[in-house]
Protein backbone atom coordinates (compact mmCIF):
# COMPACT_ATOMS: atom_id res chain seq x y z
CA UNK A 1 0.00 0.00 0.00
CA UNK A 2 2.86 2.60 1.12
CA UNK A 3 4.58 1.31 -2.32
CA UNK A 4 1.04 2.15 -3.74
CA UNK A 5 1.03 5.97 -2.22
CA UNK A 6 4.38 6.91 -3.21
CA UNK A 7 4.09 5.69 -7.07
CA UNK A 8 0.74 8.07 -7.17
CA UNK A 9 2.25 10.87 -5.18
CA UNK A 10 5.25 10.71 -7.35
CA UNK A 11 3.13 10.37 -10.89
CA UNK A 12 1.18 13.99 -9.18
CA UNK A 13 4.58 15.53 -8.44
CA UNK A 14 5.89 14.89 -11.75
CA UNK A 15 3.24 15.79 -14.21
CA UNK A 16 1.85 18.75 -12.20
CA UNK A 17 5.30 19.57 -12.83
CA UNK A 18 5.19 19.62 -16.15
CA UNK A 19 2.01 21.38 -16.28
CA UNK A 20 3.23 24.41 -14.40
CA UNK A 21 6.70 25.15 -16.43
CA UNK A 22 4.41 26.63 -19.00
CA UNK A 23 4.92 29.90 -16.79
CA UNK A 24 8.51 31.60 -16.97
CA UNK A 25 10.90 31.63 -14.22
CA UNK A 26 10.19 34.53 -12.05
CA UNK A 27 12.62 36.44 -9.68
CA UNK A 28 11.61 34.76 -7.13
CA UNK A 29 13.25 32.32 -3.88
CA UNK A 30 12.03 29.26 -2.19
CA UNK A 31 12.77 27.94 0.88
CA UNK A 32 12.29 24.20 1.53
CA UNK A 33 12.92 23.96 5.76
CA UNK A 34 13.04 21.09 7.47
CA UNK A 35 15.08 22.58 10.11
CA UNK A 36 15.19 26.68 11.17
CA UNK A 37 18.40 27.20 12.11
CA UNK A 38 20.25 28.19 8.63
CA UNK A 39 17.08 29.44 6.56
CA UNK A 40 16.42 31.85 9.89
CA UNK A 41 19.95 33.11 9.49
CA UNK A 42 19.72 33.66 5.86
CA UNK A 43 16.75 35.01 5.26
CA UNK A 44 17.73 37.95 8.62
CA UNK A 45 20.78 38.81 6.65
CA UNK A 46 18.86 38.60 3.52
CA UNK A 47 16.85 41.81 5.10
CA UNK A 48 19.91 43.21 6.43
CA UNK A 49 21.76 43.52 3.38
CA UNK A 50 18.29 44.42 1.71
CA UNK A 51 18.03 41.36 -0.79
CA UNK A 52 14.12 41.03 -0.76
CA UNK A 53 13.57 39.47 -3.87
CA UNK A 54 9.63 37.38 -3.35
CA UNK A 55 10.40 34.78 -0.99
CA UNK A 56 8.17 31.62 -0.73
CA UNK A 57 9.05 29.16 2.29
CA UNK A 58 7.81 25.85 2.37
CA UNK A 59 8.14 24.46 5.73
CA UNK A 60 7.98 21.87 7.48
CA UNK A 61 5.08 22.18 10.07
CA UNK A 62 7.03 21.32 13.35
CA UNK A 63 9.75 24.24 12.72
CA UNK A 64 8.88 27.26 14.16
CA UNK A 65 9.52 29.74 11.33
CA UNK A 66 8.47 33.18 13.74
CA UNK A 67 11.44 34.47 13.09
CA UNK A 68 11.05 34.45 9.10
CA UNK A 69 8.00 36.07 9.50
CA UNK A 70 9.28 39.51 7.55
CA UNK A 71 7.88 41.49 5.15
CA UNK A 72 8.81 39.98 2.14
CA UNK A 73 7.96 36.30 3.04
CA UNK A 74 5.11 34.26 2.36
CA UNK A 75 5.06 31.19 4.57
CA UNK A 76 3.35 28.19 3.56
CA UNK A 77 3.21 24.90 5.56
CA UNK A 78 4.65 21.89 3.44
CA UNK A 79 1.52 19.80 3.76
CA UNK A 80 -1.02 17.85 0.87
CA UNK A 81 -3.27 21.48 1.22
CA UNK A 82 -0.07 23.31 -0.37
CA UNK A 83 0.71 20.60 -3.00
CA UNK A 84 -0.51 23.00 -6.23
CA UNK A 85 1.59 26.11 -4.74
CA UNK A 86 4.18 23.91 -3.65
CA UNK A 87 4.75 22.85 -7.63
CA UNK A 88 3.96 26.18 -8.78
CA UNK A 89 6.72 27.53 -6.92
CA UNK A 90 9.55 25.47 -7.16
CA UNK A 91 9.01 25.11 -10.76
CA UNK A 92 9.16 28.93 -11.55
CA UNK A 93 12.27 29.69 -9.16
CA UNK A 94 15.18 31.60 -10.25
CA UNK A 95 16.87 30.31 -7.01
CA UNK A 96 15.52 27.02 -4.60
CA UNK A 97 17.19 26.88 -1.71
CA UNK A 98 16.78 23.76 0.19
CA UNK A 99 17.93 22.43 3.34
CA UNK A 100 17.22 18.39 3.24
CA UNK A 101 16.50 15.47 0.79
CA UNK A 102 12.62 16.86 -0.24
CA UNK A 103 10.87 13.83 -2.57
CA UNK A 104 9.44 16.93 -4.42
CA UNK A 105 13.10 17.98 -5.79
CA UNK A 106 12.85 14.72 -8.10
CA UNK A 107 10.04 16.32 -10.70
CA UNK A 108 11.42 19.55 -11.06
CA UNK A 109 13.27 20.22 -14.05
CA UNK A 110 15.86 23.06 -13.41
CA UNK A 111 16.10 25.13 -16.04
CA UNK A 112 18.58 27.98 -17.60
CA UNK A 113 19.48 30.06 -15.14
CA UNK A 114 17.74 28.31 -12.35
CA UNK A 115 19.72 27.46 -9.11
CA UNK A 116 18.98 24.87 -6.59
CA UNK A 117 21.27 24.88 -3.71
CA UNK A 118 21.38 22.50 -1.01
CA UNK A 119 22.29 24.49 2.23
CA UNK A 120 21.96 21.06 4.29
CA UNK A 121 20.42 21.56 8.29
CA UNK A 122 23.75 19.88 9.33
CA UNK A 123 27.18 21.09 9.76
CA UNK A 124 29.22 18.27 10.07
CA UNK A 125 28.69 14.84 9.64
CA UNK A 126 29.28 11.70 12.37
CA UNK A 127 26.92 8.96 10.74
CA UNK A 128 26.45 8.38 6.94
CA UNK A 129 23.51 9.78 5.07
CA UNK A 130 22.01 10.37 1.70
CA UNK A 131 23.51 7.54 -1.09
CA UNK A 132 26.31 6.72 1.71
CA UNK A 133 23.80 5.43 3.91
CA UNK A 134 23.08 1.48 4.51
CA UNK A 135 19.61 2.30 4.89
CA UNK A 136 19.34 3.96 1.68
CA UNK A 137 21.19 0.86 -0.25
CA UNK A 138 18.63 -1.99 1.05
CA UNK A 139 16.05 0.12 -0.41
CA UNK A 140 14.24 -0.67 -4.08
CA UNK A 141 16.08 -0.02 -7.40
CA UNK A 142 12.74 2.14 -7.80
CA UNK A 143 13.33 3.90 -4.66
CA UNK A 144 17.29 4.61 -5.38
CA UNK A 145 16.75 5.95 -8.63
CA UNK A 146 14.43 8.26 -7.00
CA UNK A 147 17.12 9.24 -4.53
CA UNK A 148 19.57 10.07 -7.12
CA UNK A 149 16.94 12.38 -9.38
CA UNK A 150 16.75 14.27 -6.01
CA UNK A 151 20.51 14.83 -5.70
CA UNK A 152 20.92 15.74 -9.46
CA UNK A 153 18.96 18.49 -9.05
CA UNK A 154 21.58 19.93 -6.86
CA UNK A 155 23.28 22.60 -8.71
CA UNK A 156 25.55 23.55 -5.49
CA UNK A 157 25.90 22.41 -1.78
CA UNK A 158 27.39 24.65 0.46
CA UNK A 159 29.81 23.90 3.19
CA UNK A 160 32.08 25.31 5.84
CA UNK A 161 35.09 22.53 5.77
CA UNK A 162 36.78 20.52 3.53
CA UNK A 163 36.17 17.38 5.36
CA UNK A 164 32.34 17.67 4.38
CA UNK A 165 33.03 18.62 0.97
CA UNK A 166 34.43 15.56 0.73
CA UNK A 167 31.26 13.61 2.34
CA UNK A 168 28.92 15.34 0.68
CA UNK A 169 30.65 14.57 -2.65
CA UNK A 170 30.29 10.56 -1.53
CA UNK A 171 26.89 11.35 -0.12
CA UNK A 172 25.09 13.50 -3.16
CA UNK A 173 27.48 12.29 -5.88
CA UNK A 174 28.71 16.08 -6.64
CA UNK A 175 31.60 17.35 -8.18
CA UNK A 176 34.39 19.84 -6.83
CA UNK A 177 32.93 22.55 -9.22
CA UNK A 178 29.58 22.21 -7.10
CA UNK A 179 30.54 23.04 -3.78
CA UNK A 180 30.00 26.53 -2.37
CA UNK A 181 33.16 27.00 0.67
CA UNK A 182 31.36 29.44 2.28
CA UNK A 183 31.28 28.45 5.73
CA UNK A 184 27.62 27.54 7.43
CA UNK A 185 25.16 30.23 8.20
CA UNK A 186 24.09 28.62 11.39
CA UNK A 187 27.85 29.30 13.38
CA UNK A 188 27.65 32.65 12.77
CA UNK A 189 25.79 32.91 16.38
CA UNK A 190 28.71 31.21 18.07
CA UNK A 191 30.75 34.19 16.81
CA UNK A 192 28.37 36.96 18.33
CA UNK A 193 29.15 37.06 22.42
CA UNK A 194 26.35 39.66 22.11
CA UNK A 195 23.96 37.05 21.51
CA UNK A 196 25.58 34.28 23.34
CA UNK A 197 25.06 36.12 26.19
CA UNK A 198 21.44 37.26 25.58
CA UNK A 199 20.60 33.81 25.48
CA UNK A 200 22.56 32.41 28.29
CA UNK A 201 20.51 34.19 30.46
CA UNK A 202 17.34 33.55 28.81
CA UNK A 203 17.80 30.28 28.68
CA UNK A 204 18.72 30.21 32.99
CA UNK A 205 15.07 32.00 33.46
CA UNK A 206 13.60 30.05 30.44
CA UNK A 207 14.23 26.17 32.24
CA UNK A 208 15.02 27.50 35.76
CA UNK A 209 18.59 26.51 35.88
CA UNK A 210 20.27 26.87 38.93
CA UNK A 211 24.17 27.61 39.56
CA UNK A 212 25.32 24.43 38.77
CA UNK A 213 27.42 22.94 36.40
CA UNK A 214 25.47 22.17 33.39
CA UNK A 215 25.33 18.86 31.66
CA UNK A 216 23.24 18.61 28.01
CA UNK A 217 22.17 14.98 27.12
CA UNK A 218 21.18 15.64 23.41
CA UNK A 219 20.81 12.74 21.48
CA UNK A 220 19.76 11.87 17.61
CA UNK A 221 17.03 9.78 16.54
CA UNK A 222 16.60 6.13 15.90
CA UNK A 223 14.09 5.32 13.02
CA UNK A 224 12.86 2.41 15.42
CA UNK A 225 11.98 5.44 17.97
CA UNK A 226 10.56 8.31 16.00
CA UNK A 227 7.19 7.42 17.36
CA UNK A 228 7.98 6.63 20.88
CA UNK A 229 10.69 8.12 23.32
CA UNK A 230 13.06 5.60 24.85
CA UNK A 231 15.39 7.26 26.82
CA UNK A 232 18.54 5.13 27.44
CA UNK A 233 20.55 6.87 29.74
CA UNK A 234 20.13 5.85 33.07
CA UNK A 235 18.83 9.02 35.37
CA UNK A 236 18.54 7.41 38.74
CA UNK A 237 22.31 6.44 38.72
CA UNK A 238 23.24 10.23 36.96
CA UNK A 239 21.57 11.55 39.72
CA UNK A 240 22.54 9.44 42.42
CA UNK A 241 26.29 10.40 41.90
CA UNK A 242 26.45 13.91 39.76
CA UNK A 243 23.44 15.74 41.39
CA UNK A 244 25.17 17.79 44.16
CA UNK A 245 27.46 19.23 41.45
CA UNK A 246 25.80 19.21 38.42
CA UNK A 247 22.41 19.90 36.99
CA UNK A 248 21.17 17.91 33.39
CA UNK A 249 19.23 19.42 30.88
CA UNK A 250 17.19 16.36 28.25
CA UNK A 251 17.06 17.67 24.97
CA UNK A 252 15.35 15.20 22.53
CA UNK A 253 16.17 15.47 18.61
CA UNK A 254 13.07 17.66 16.94
CA UNK A 255 12.38 14.64 14.91
CA UNK A 256 10.74 12.56 17.45
CA UNK A 257 7.04 13.02 17.50
CA UNK A 258 6.65 12.74 20.91
CA UNK A 259 8.03 14.82 23.97
CA UNK A 260 9.65 12.62 26.80
CA UNK A 261 7.02 12.40 30.09
CA UNK A 262 8.23 15.44 32.07
CA UNK A 263 9.00 14.57 36.07
CA UNK A 264 9.25 17.09 38.53
CA UNK A 265 12.95 16.82 39.86
CA UNK A 266 15.47 18.93 40.87
CA UNK A 267 18.05 17.47 39.14
CA UNK A 268 16.86 16.82 35.92
CA UNK A 269 15.32 19.90 33.02
CA UNK A 270 12.86 18.91 30.23
CA UNK A 271 13.56 21.05 27.57
CA UNK A 272 10.99 20.97 24.88
CA UNK A 273 12.15 19.71 21.38
CA UNK A 274 11.17 22.84 19.90
CA UNK A 275 13.09 25.24 21.65
CA UNK A 276 16.31 25.71 19.48
CA UNK A 277 19.34 23.95 20.61
CA UNK A 278 21.47 26.78 20.06
CA UNK A 279 20.12 29.10 22.69
CA UNK A 280 20.93 26.06 25.44
CA UNK A 281 24.42 25.36 24.29
CA UNK A 282 26.45 28.93 25.82
CA UNK A 283 25.19 27.48 29.47
CA UNK A 284 25.95 23.80 29.05
CA UNK A 285 29.22 22.74 30.28
CA UNK A 286 29.48 19.43 29.54
CA UNK A 287 27.85 17.97 26.17
CA UNK A 288 26.75 14.33 26.14
CA UNK A 289 25.44 13.08 22.31
CA UNK A 290 26.02 10.31 20.44
CA UNK A 291 26.24 10.42 16.67
CA UNK A 292 24.40 13.70 16.39
CA UNK A 293 25.83 16.48 14.46
CA UNK A 294 25.97 19.12 17.43
CA UNK A 295 29.56 18.46 18.14
CA UNK A 296 30.77 20.61 15.51
CA UNK A 297 28.92 23.87 16.35
CA UNK A 298 29.23 23.35 20.13
CA UNK A 299 33.19 23.14 19.81
CA UNK A 300 33.57 26.58 18.71
CA UNK A 301 32.88 27.12 22.49
CA UNK A 302 35.95 25.09 23.71
CA UNK A 303 34.20 23.46 25.58
CA UNK A 304 34.04 19.30 26.88
CA UNK A 305 31.85 16.73 25.00
CA UNK A 306 30.93 12.89 25.51
CA UNK A 307 29.83 10.51 23.35
CA UNK A 308 27.10 8.59 24.91
CA UNK A 309 27.66 5.36 21.84
CA UNK A 310 25.41 2.60 23.68
CA UNK A 311 24.18 0.72 20.29
CA UNK A 312 27.67 1.55 18.32
CA UNK A 313 27.72 -1.43 16.51
CA UNK A 314 24.08 -1.74 15.81
CA UNK A 315 24.14 2.12 14.34
CA UNK A 316 26.53 1.40 12.33
CA UNK A 317 25.33 -1.79 11.00
CA UNK A 318 21.45 -0.15 10.26
CA UNK A 319 22.50 3.54 9.48
CA UNK A 320 26.50 3.35 9.06
CA UNK A 321 28.95 5.78 11.11
CA UNK A 322 31.21 7.79 9.51
CA UNK A 323 34.52 6.25 8.70
CA UNK A 324 36.78 6.47 11.01
CA UNK A 325 34.17 7.34 13.45
CA UNK A 326 35.72 6.69 17.14
CA UNK A 327 39.14 8.42 15.98
CA UNK A 328 36.83 11.97 14.40
CA UNK A 329 34.76 12.19 17.99
CA UNK A 330 37.09 14.48 19.68
CA UNK A 331 36.08 13.69 22.70
CA UNK A 332 35.63 10.51 24.98
CA UNK A 333 33.17 7.64 24.60
CA UNK A 334 30.79 5.41 27.23
CA UNK A 335 28.78 2.73 26.39
CA UNK A 336 26.78 2.51 30.26
CA UNK A 337 25.64 5.16 32.12
CA UNK A 338 28.70 4.40 34.75
CA UNK A 339 31.27 4.81 32.42
CA UNK A 340 29.72 8.19 31.67
CA UNK A 341 29.42 8.93 35.83
CA UNK A 342 33.21 8.15 35.47
CA UNK A 343 33.94 10.12 32.63
CA UNK A 344 32.32 13.14 33.65
CA UNK A 345 34.08 12.54 37.53
CA UNK A 346 37.77 12.35 36.06
CA UNK A 347 37.53 15.71 34.11
CA UNK A 348 40.59 14.70 31.78
CA UNK A 349 39.09 16.60 29.18
CA UNK A 350 41.58 17.17 26.05
CA UNK A 351 39.92 20.64 25.12
CA UNK A 352 42.75 21.41 22.63
CA UNK A 353 41.76 18.24 20.81
CA UNK A 354 38.31 19.86 20.80
CA UNK A 355 39.60 23.29 19.39
CA UNK A 356 41.73 21.52 16.46
CA UNK A 357 37.93 19.50 15.65
CA UNK A 358 36.41 22.91 15.43
CA UNK A 359 39.13 24.34 13.54
CA UNK A 360 38.88 21.92 10.82
CA UNK A 361 35.05 20.89 10.74
CA UNK A 362 34.73 25.20 10.42
CA UNK A 363 37.03 26.16 8.26
CA UNK A 364 35.31 28.58 6.36
CA UNK A 365 32.86 29.57 9.00
CA UNK A 366 33.98 32.88 10.66
CA UNK A 367 30.64 34.42 11.62
CA UNK A 368 30.25 35.83 8.10
CA UNK A 369 29.21 32.75 6.16
CA UNK A 370 25.65 34.21 5.99
CA UNK A 371 26.75 37.37 4.49
CA UNK A 372 28.44 35.86 1.79
CA UNK A 373 25.55 33.28 0.75
CA UNK A 374 23.63 36.27 0.53
CA UNK A 375 25.83 37.61 -2.06
CA UNK A 376 26.10 34.61 -3.89
CA UNK A 377 22.29 34.46 -3.24
CA UNK A 378 22.03 38.01 -5.04
CA UNK A 379 24.75 36.86 -8.14
CA UNK A 380 22.00 33.85 -8.74
CA UNK A 381 19.12 36.43 -8.91
CA UNK A 382 20.92 38.63 -11.20
CA UNK A 383 22.18 35.74 -13.56
CA UNK A 384 21.02 36.73 -16.96
CA UNK A 385 21.02 33.87 -18.57
CA UNK A 386 17.63 33.30 -20.41
CA UNK A 387 14.72 31.05 -18.64
CA UNK A 388 13.00 28.92 -20.51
Amino acid sequence: MKKIAIYMYMFAVKLTGSLVRIFPVQQKVVFLVSFEENPTAIIRQMELAKVKPKTVVFYDPRVNVTNMSLDFIQLKPKNLAQFIPLMFHINTAKVIVTDNYFVELAGLKVRSGVSCIQIWHANGALKKFGWEDKAAQKRTDTDKKRFLEVYKRFTNVLVGSDAMAAIFKKSFLMSESQILKLGIPRTDYFFNEQKLKENYEWTYTKLNLTDKKIILYAPTFRDDELQSTKLHLNITELKAALSNDYQLILKLHPSISQDLEKIEDDFVVYADKEMPIETILPTVDILITDYSSIPFEFALLHKPIIFFTYDLNEYDKARGLSDGFLETIPGPHAFTSTELIELIKQETFDIERIRSFAAEWNKYSDGFSSERFVLFLKEQLENKTANK
